[in-house]
Formats: C-alpha cells, sequence, structure tokens
C-alpha cells in the first residue's frame, strides 16, 4: 500500500535519476530519453509528458527538498503542482492503490509544505528568515512523516482534515514537527504561534487545489473533489479576486482631488492612539493609550475567545482610513489567518435576523458571495475579519436606536457563536439612547481614538515633508505655533483638519494665518472657519475645470448653490450617499439660474443634464457612487456636507427674515412653512450641524429676533397639528413624505412630521439660550425679559399655558422609539425654561440641562439617568426625589440649586467632576484640562 514514508523516498531516490534538465531543455521526446532508464521508466513517459508544464522546476524541486525551507521559498516554485506530478508517477510506478487515508494525508503534506511557502514569501521578516536558514526541509518532513499516526486517523479524523484542518489530530502532528523546527532555529513563542497559524489556515486551499490537479489519477480523493472540492476550490479563487481588487489597493486610493501631485491615503497616513475603555466608556485606570495598529493586531493574536473590537471617535478622526489601512495590512501580514471584509455600514440595505442574513445583500460584498446560501461565514477553514465602518451611518428604517440597538446586538452574538473577528467603528454620540445596553455588553473590547500627540503628529509632518520639502513643512509648523490653542493643540491633531490646514497652506492664494483664529473662542468656529476656505479654495480652484466649463456653470454662486443643495440631498437621505435624482429634482424650477444653466449646457454641448450635473460634483469634494449606487453621488468626507447644509439653512434663514420695502416679511407663512417640512423633514439635526448654523447665525447679518418670531409662529402651529390634521388633501408633511420616498429614503409620515417640528424645537431652545444674560437663570422676576424668550409650554401665569404641551411633544416623539426625543432634542436644552412644566414620567436619558430653568416642574419619575445639570435651577422643583439622584448612572448635579433635603447632592462629584465631564462628553472635553477650563469660565463657584 502507498504510504506517505515511501513518496518522500521515492522523490530523495529513484525520481532523481530522471534527466529533468535535459528534458527541458531539448524538450525532446520523454520516451526516448527515458529508455535507457528501463522499462519501468519507459511506462512512465505518459505520466512525465503530463509534467511537461512543470519540466524547469522539478529538479530544482528535487534540489531543494535538502536544502533550508527559506530556500524552497525564494524559489518560488509551484510545489503543489510539482509535488502531484511526482505523485502521479510514484502511484503507477508502485502499482498500489492509495486508500482515501493514505490520499489525505499525502495531499495535505503537500499542501502544508505549500502554504508555509507562501507564507515565508509573503510576510515572514528578514531577520526571521535568516533564522530558518537552518531548518532543512528534508529535517521538516521527516519529522512530519515520524509523528504522523495514520492507524488513528479514522474516518472521523480524516473529515476533519477536510472540513476543520485545524482541529484535526494530522493538523496537530504537522504543526508539532515545524513548530520544534521554528524553536531551534531561534523562533520565539509569539513568532512561531504567528507562523503556525498562518500555515495551518492556509492549508485548505492547497489541499483543494491540490485535488483538483490530481484528478482522476488519486481516484479515493478524484470522488471527494467531484462531490464538493470544486465548489471548495471556487471559493477561494473568489476570495483571492475580492483581496486584490477590493482590499489591496485601499492604501493607494487618491485622496480628495490631489492630482498635482498625487497624495494617496498612504502617502500621509500615520497609526494614531487609542485609549482603553471600560463596558461603560470610561478610561481605564492605569491603562496607558496604545498605538492601534499593535492594539488591534494584540486582539487578532488572541487564543480562545475574543472580543468585539470596539472603536470610537468624532468625525475626521481617522475611523474609515484606518480601516482601509489595516484592512490592507492584515491582507498582507496575517495572510491565510484572517481574510479582511470592508464593509460601509451607511451601505447596508436593512437589518435582518442575524449578522450573517444582514450582510447577505450588502452592495459592499459584491460580487463575491461571502455568506448567502454557500454559508462562508461558517467555513471553519476561513476566518474573516468583518470590519464595520460607521454604526453611526447605519440605513435603519426609521434611523431609530433600536436598529443600532439591534445591530450591536447581532454582531456580539456574531462575535460569540463564531471563530470570526469582527471590528467597529463609529462616533460615540450614535449611543445616546443605547449606552446602557453598550455598557451591559461584556463581549466588547472599547477603545476611543486619540488626538495626534507631539510624536504622531511629527510622524505626519515627515510624510508631508517627503511630499512638498522641507520649507513648506517648517512654514507650517511656524503657523501652527503661532496660532490659537483651538487650533494648535486641537483641530491641528485631526487626521482631517491637519491635511485640510496643511494643504490650504501651501497655497499662495489662500489667505491662510494664524490671526483668522485670533477671536474664534470654540472649536467649532475654528473648525467652521477651516472648512469655508476649503470650499471657497475649491470653488475658486476648480471654477477653470472643463466639466463646469461645460456644465455651464462657472458662476461661484451657482457652484455654491449646487453644492449647498446636493448636501441637503446627501443629509436627508440618510445614506451619506444622495440619489442624482434627487438633486436634480431640486432645479426644476425654470427660474433658478442652475436649472437654466443646465438646460442651456444640454442645448450647447450635448451633454445630458444627468452627465452634466455628475461631472459638475465630481470636481468637488463629492465622488460618484459606485456598484449599485451608480447614478448618485456622495461627499469624500462627512464634514463637508454637513458644514454645507448648514450653509443650506442659513440661506434660508436669510429669506425667511428678509422685509419688503414696506417692512413685511417678503415671504409669506405658507411659503416658509412649506420650506421649513422641506429642509427640515427628515431626521434630527446632529450635533455638529447645529453648531455649523449657529456659528454661521452669529456671523452673518441675519436679525435673529425676526428668525424667532417666525418659527415661534410654525412651532404653535405644529403643536395644533395643524399642518398634519387640519390641511387640504396634500398637506406639508405628506409633500416632504412623497418626494422623499420617490427617491428611495424610508421615512413615514409621522416621522416627516415629528422630526420636523423637533428640528425647529431645537433652534428655538438655541436662540433662546443666546439671547439670555450671563445670569440667567438667576434673573429676577422683575428684571426685563430679553426680546427672545422661549418656553415650550407658552407662557407661564397666562391662559395660553400648557404645563403638559413638552410632555406631549416628548411622548409624540417617543413613540417612534424610546429616547427619541432627548437624542434629538436633548443636547440641546442647555440654559432652556422649563418653569412649571410637567415632567411627569418624561424620559430625559442624558439630556443637557446644563443651566437650565427648572423651577415648579413637576418632576414625578422623570428619568434623569447621565442628565446634566450643572447650575440648573430646580429648588422649587416638585416631586424630585433622592431616588432619582442615586441612580446606577445618576445626573450631575454640582452647582445646581435643588430642593429642601436634597443639597447634599449639589456636591456629589465635585472633586470629580473634570473627570466625569469628560468621560460623558468626550467630544467637548477631549482632556481633564479642557473640563477644567470650562468650569472655571462658567461655574468658577465649583473652582
Amino acid at each position: 500500500m502507498a504510504s506517505l514514508k515511501g513518496f518522500w523516498q521515492f522523490l530523495n531516490t529513484d525520481v532523481k535519476e530522471i534527466p529533468w534538465g535535459e528534458l527541458a531543455a531539448n524538450t525532446i521526446d520523454v520516451a526516448t530519453a527515458t529508455q535507457d532508464l528501463g522499462e519501468a521508466w519507459e511506462e512512465q513517459a505518459p505520466n512525465i509528458k503530463k509534467l511537461q508544464p512543470y519540466i524547469k522546476d522539478v529538479e530544482p524541486f528535487l534540489e531543494k527538498l535538502n536544502s533550508p525551507v527559506t530556500q524552497l521559498a525564494i524559489s518560488g516554485l509551484p510545489f503543489v503542482s510539482v509535488g502531484i506530478g511526482l505523485l502521479r508517477i510514484y502511484l503507477d510506478w508502485t502499482r498500489d492503490e492509495p486508500t482515501f487515508k493514505t490520499s489525505v494525508v499525502m495531499v495535505a503534506q503537500l499542501a502544508y509544505l505549500q502554504s508555509l511557502d507562501v507564507v515565508l514569501i509573503q510576510v515572514a521578516e528578514p531577520e526571521i528568515l535568516q533564522k530558518l536558514g537552518t531548518v532543512s526541509l528534508k529535517t521538516l518532513v521527516e519529522k512530519q512523516i515520524a509523528r504522523t499516526e495514520t492507524d488513528k486517523l479514522n474516518s472521523s479524523e480524516l473529515k476533519l482534515v477536510t472540513s476543520r484542518f485545524r482541529e484535526s489530530k494530522l493538523a496537530e502532528q504537522f504543526e508539532s514537527a515545524l513548530t520544534e523546527q521554528l524553536h531551534q532555529a531561534g523562533l520565539n513563542k509569539s513568532e512561531t504561534q504567528k507562523l503556525t497559524g498562518q500555515v495551518s489556515w492556509g492549508t485548505p486551499r492547497y489541499f483543494y487545489q491540490a485535488i483538483a490537479e490530481a484528478g482522476d489519477s488519486v481516484e479515493p480523493l478524484a470522488e471527494f473533489y467531484r462531490t464538493g472540492g470544486q465548489q471548495e476550490q471556487d471559493r477561494y479563487v473568489s476570495i483571492d479576486a475580492y483581496l486584490k481588487n477590493k482590499i489591496l489597493p485601499l492604501p493607494a486610493e487618491q485622496v480628495f482631488d490631489e492630482s498635482d501631485p498625487l497624495i494617496t491615503f498612504n502617502d500621509t497616513y500615520v497609526p494614531l492612539n487609542v485609549q482603553p475603555l471600560t463596558q461603560s466608556g470610561e478610561d481605564k485606570e492605569g491603562a496607558d493609550p496604545l498605538n492601534i495598529h499593535n492594539w488591534a493586531q494584540s486582539i487578532l493574536e488572541q487564543t480562545g475567545t475574543r472580543k468585539v473590537m470596539f472603536i470610537e471617535g468624532d468625525a475626521g478622526q481617522g475611523k474609515s482610513v484606518f480601516c482601509r489601512m489595516f484592512a490592507a495590512d492584515v491582507c498582507q501580514t496575517r495572510v491565510f489567518s484572517y481574510i479582511p471584509l470592508f464593509i460601509r455600514l451607511r451601505s447596508l440595505r436593512a437589518i435582518e435576523n442575524t449578522l450573517t442574513e444582514t450582510l447577505e445583500n450588502c452592495p459592499d460584498l459584491e460580487p463575491v458571495e461571502f455568506v448567502g446560501t454557500e454559508g462562508w461565514l461558517k467555513d471553519k477553514n476561513t476566518r474573516f475579519l468583518i470590519i464595520l465602518d460607521g454604526f453611526d451611518e447605519l440605513l435603519l428604517q426609521g434611523r431609530s436606536t433600536g436598529g443600532l440597538q439591534e445591530f450591536l446586538q447581532q454582531v456580539s452574538d456574531f462575535q460569540e457563536r463564531s471563530h470570526h473577528q469582527c471590528l467597529v467603528t463609529g462616533r460615540p454620540l450614535a449611543l445616546q439612547g443605547v449606552a446602557q445596553r453598550i455598557t451591559q455588553n461584556k463581549n466588547l473590547a472599547r477603545v476611543k481614538l486619540q488626538l495626534m500627540d507631539d510624536t504622531v503628529r511629527g510622524h505626519w509632518l515627515t510624510k508631508w515633508q517627503a511630499i512638498f520639502g522641507e520649507a513648506e513643512v517648517n512654514n507650517f509648523r511656524e503657523f501652527l505655533r503661532a496660532c490659537p490653542d483651538a487650533i494648535s493643540n486641537n483641530l491641528a491633531r485631526e487626521p482631517l483638519l491637519i491635511y485640510l490646514l496643511a494643504r490650504l497652506h501651501r497655497d499662495p492664494e489662500i489667505p491662510l494665518n494664524s490671526k483668522m483664529f485670533v477671536d474664534a473662542k470654540q472649536e467649532s468656529q475654528a473648525k467652521l472657519r477651516v472648512y469655508r476656505e476649503s470650499v471657497n479654495w475649491v470653488l475658486e480652484k476648480q471654477r477653470q475645470d472643463e466639466n463646469i466649463r461645460l456644465s455651464g456653470l462657472d458662476d461661484p454662486d451657482d457652484l455654491r448653490e449646487v453644492l449647498r443643495e446636493a448636501a441637503l440631498c446627501v443629509v436627508q437621505s440618510g445614506h451619506e450617499t444622495a440619489q442624482l435624482s434627487m438633486l436634480k429634482a431640486r432645479f426644476q424650477d425654470s427660474s433658478n439660474p442652475v436649472a437654466t444653466s443646465l438646460k442651456t449646457a444640454k442645448e450647447t454641448t450635448g451633454q445630458s443634464e444627468d452627465k452634466a450635473l455628475n461631472n459638475l460634483l465630481t470636481t468637488f469634494y463629492l465622488r460618484p457612487g459606485e456598484g449599485d449606487k451608480r447614478g448618485s453621488v456622495e461627499f469624500a468626507h462627512k464634514s463637508f456636507g454637513e458644514y454645507l447644509f448648514a450653509e443650506r439653512l442659513i440661506v434660508a434663514f436669510e429669506e425667511w427674515t428678509e422685509l419688503d420695502p414696506r417692512k413685511r416679511f417678503r415671504k409669506d407663512d405658507h411659503t416658509v412653512h412649506s420650506q421649513i417640512y422641506d429642509l427640515l423633514g427628515f431626521g434630527g439635526l446632529s450635533i455638529e450641524i447645529v453648531e455649523y448654523v449657529f456659528e454661521l447665525l452669529n456671523e452673518s447679518e441675519i436679525d435673529p429676533i425676526k428668525l424667532f418670531k417666525r418659527l415661534h409662529t410654525f412651532y404653535e402651529r405644529w403643536c395644533e397639528g395643524e399642518f398634519l390634521d387640519q390641511a387640504p388633501t396634500e398637506n406639508l408633511p405628506q409633500k416632504k413624505f412623497f418626494q422623499l420616498r420617490d427617491q428611495n429614503v424610508s421615512l413615514g409620515l409621522r416621522q416627516v412630521d415629528i422630526f420636523t417640528g423637533l428640528n425647529i424645537l431645537i433652534v428655538l431652545f438655541k436662540l433662546h439660550a443666546a439671547a439670555q444674560p450671563e445670569s440667567y437663570p438667576k434673573v429676577s422676576d422683575s428684571d426685563p425679559k430679553p426680546e427672545i424668550w422661549f418656553h415650550p409650554c407658552g407662557e407661564p401665569d397666562t391662559e395660553y399655558f400648557d404645563d403638559e404641551k413638552l410632555l406631549k411633544i416628548i411622548h409624540y416623539a417617543d413613540a417612534l422609539s424610546t429616547g427619541t426625543f432627548t437624542k434629538i432634542v436633548g443636547p440641546h436644552l442647555t440654559s432652556a425654561n422649563l418653569t412649571s412644566a410637567d415632567l411627569t414620567s418624561a424620559y430625559l436619558n442624558s439630556a443637557d440641562l446644563n443651566s437650565a430653568n427648572l423651577n415648579s416642574a413637576d418632576l414625578t419619575s422623570a428619568d434623569l439617568n447621565s442628565a446634566i445639570l450643572l447650575g440648573a435651577q430646580l429648588s422649587t422643583a416638585q416631586n424630585l426625589t433622592s431616588q432619582q439622584l442615586e441612580e446606577e448612572t445618576p445626573p450631575l448635579m454640582c452647582n445646581a440649586a435643588l430642593p429642601p433635603g436634597l443639597e447634599a447632592y449639589q456636591d456629589r462629584d465635585r472633586d470629580r467632576l473634570p473627570t466625569v465631564l469628560r468621560e460623558r462628553h468626550p467630544k467637548d472635553f477631549e482632556s481633564i484640562q479642557a473640563a477644567e477650563k470650562y468650569i472655571n469660565e462658567n461655574h468658577p463657584s465649583l473652582r
């Protein structure tokens, strides 16, 4: 019976007598060349002839059997193909019929050695290869043969070899021999485990390749291949194509429009640091920041049960860039052991019952069927690193927290049950409303991205210098040193912002200097100015572009209008991608200059309006959609869309407050109300958009009093349900609902109405807060009120006051899902006037009620978990109990005026206040010092 030992003896003795070099050099007839070696070899002539494509490799193959394993790797020989060809000759020569067992063992060893060959070629470091120069391939083979106990390989064990190779005794025996050799060569435990693990994960793919090439000559395996082997081999071919076409090119993709010179992600990327967090999101005590790649690699190297890698970071802090760079890195350095899948969660079509089903129709995985009916994620011979980027951008029906919570639970459940590894990224603000579920989930390895420290930023500047020279970088360093702290110590440490600053700085026509940031008291002000200058720069720079000339839109105002409307479409779609038809529909009015220009371009250039518009958009910070998103556009970075949408709202505010010569509003109420639904009838305004809107509002000439009056009129009528219940057949909410539906945006009629009202409520609360004196809310009742004075329930002590009005709004919103009100409006309740409001059982979890006036408000059973009540007035609040202030995550009460008997809670967390502020609001307080500065400026009594 054919044996593993006999085969290798055959390779090292008899087969070497064939003049392989002569055959390769002269390509003479095989039978003639072998006649002198006897009839046995003449009989093998047909088999040898089948080796014709590999003749030149056979002799080097045989020579390497007595060489170090590194020599075989360096030669890059087709190990499996040559080995299987020689196995055919051996089986015919011995005239033995191999059993299924011996066939599996012989082919598995060839596959194992081929996997070792590939691993050494692709990922082994030079110093490791140098050490392996002492490892003999012949010795390794002999040790593997000696440890292979074929008599103990029963049918169950043989099935493991084919279905879960790494769990089989054969894999254990092969790995034991390789481990011994690696240790003798001087590799440490970590190096050995990494290398042997990769070899084991790679063996199955070469096993199926080997039996495919063996064909009918190894009969026991031929039937196995016919009944499923081809399918397995096809999978590996598809995976290799996916990695080659989708993953490996990611670092080389172009950044924005940088083409002179062309700048790729790889040119400027530097790994950031991450801060390990507890399950509740607090900094781990005693845990220092770690290099993000080192942290992620350490998770991958863990044996046994691993946790979901959960990375939090704000917009522009480098989450997506890390995902693309790490995916390519894993593909190159952890070949076979992990197969990276890069999935942008904004592309998900729906949440199904399980993660596998959810990913089944994911466009980012097309056209390769990774999950589907073949159950790729269940294949024990293949292990994926599933990178899920942007949990804050999930496209779920209703965009409620329920969808996010359900998805994160699916990921956690999948991780616990599978042998794969999940990595999830997103903005921490998206976790509002699901924070408790996250805290309870013990299956997360949770970290948050850190701003660039001096060392990391130094590495970034070194890369920038390699592109643009030492003089430019030295000048840029001087610029950063001259900037206020908000720029130099914060924004210029975010990957996106430092890139924009550096790019603008090197353009001599851009008025970028440190003086433009001197009066920027808030980071949002400074960030807004960077975005504005970036957009201005692009508009000016790109105006001569051929695409713009063909579109007929060379007026900067027209160009900016197109960008603003594109931003509106992208933000409202909720997809981070908008259909081109959605944008085109906004230019149907023949009096619009953009519509006129597009029509003219069609007549003069022959371009369709779609083509002209698409060419125009791709010239700026937008890019065309891919795959099933063709005919759509998305912003190259989410921040540009948010900023330009804020600009679009400011344009509307200007129009709504514009007066005619008679000092009356130029636009009537119906027109304004229709436009309010058109602009704000979508998911709630993000915190970033609100920040940009109010920074732009402060810099504009818009009269905030006039704006307040117009929006307040809408608010009162919305509260009465007038737009939804008391309007003609197609009312304003319906009009917006149909518009979104026609563009495949899933938002119900109630949702349109609710989100519109909540977005207006945000603006009214923010206008009220901005208009109050510094002493608010500790103002005397006799003091005159500011002209902007907003109470959501109406004017107290008047017949128009309805103490339940706000509570009804909360219930109306939370009918979509619990926490909808606090998720959307909660972050904007600073300095809110809620006196005498009935807030019985109101869900105010995590609401920011900093300096709010809650005197005489009824707080019976109100949920105040994690609420911010710094400096709030509660001295006459009704039914506030100690139990509400002693929950697992109690409200922050420092400097609040509390009812009698609860004064002790006022001092709670006083010493820990800076730490608590930073832990609960990492976006606002990047450091303890920033939190302390905030306290000193806003709550001096707490110093």
